[in-house]
């Protein structure tokens, strides 16, 4: 008797959080963009990462951006804020401004690497580097936040550095936004 009254309310809610996943998702809705402007990512005072970190992540996360965009015709214009290419913003464009602050900068250590190697199926090359930002999409015209996300990334293999981590994170945010330019 418990069983089928547990297994209704378990499945209840999963369709319920299921459905919110599935509105919160058709909210975002990047394809009138034609422009993005990138910010410096914020770096917390008493954070282990160095004040470096919020410039060097904007730029990998324009590289990144600018490589998906060539490949799926995602902006016209991709900039850091601040830099040459930021100046020429043709008038009458729909910008699209991320802003974002560093959450997690974890170096690699010797302990990490050797406790994952211990986990079956992974093998003996892990990473142990770890990066999370959180990331803010505004609409520069009205200034409203679009849609808000956080990214943990961590390195792999035998590139165990938090700049390889930085890199797939940059990816996992090029990613995200193809997807919702419906790309």
């Amino acid at each position: 008797m418990k069983r089928p009254i547990f297994f209704s309310v378990f499945l209840a809610v999963g369709l319920v959080l299921g459905m919110n996943s599935m509105i919160m998702g058709a909210e975002v809705d990047l394809k009138d963009y034609n422009t993005l402007i990138i910010q410096d990512l914020d770096v917390p005072s008493g954070s282990p990462a160095p004040e470096s970190a919020g410039l060097q992540m904007a730029e990998k996360a324009v590289y990144q951006l600018k490589r998906y965009s060539e490949k799926f015709q995602l902006f016209e214009l991709i900039a850091k804020e601040g830099g040459k290419s930021s100046k020429e913003i043709p008038s009458g464009k729909k910008i699209l401004i991320i802003k974002g602050e560093v959450k997690e900068y974890g170096v690699p250590t010797v302990g990490k690497r050797i406790g994952r190697s211990f986990i079956p199926g992974v093998g003996g090359h892990v990473g142990s580097a770890t990066f999370a930002a959180h990331y803010t999409f505004i609409d520069k015209e009205t200034g409203k936040v679009i849609y808000e996300t956080d990214l943990r990334t961590t390195s792999t293999g035998s590139n165990d550095t938090v700049e390889y981590a930085m890199d797939r994170n940059g990816e996992a945010l090029a990613k995200l936004i193809t997807k919702y330019k419906g790309k």
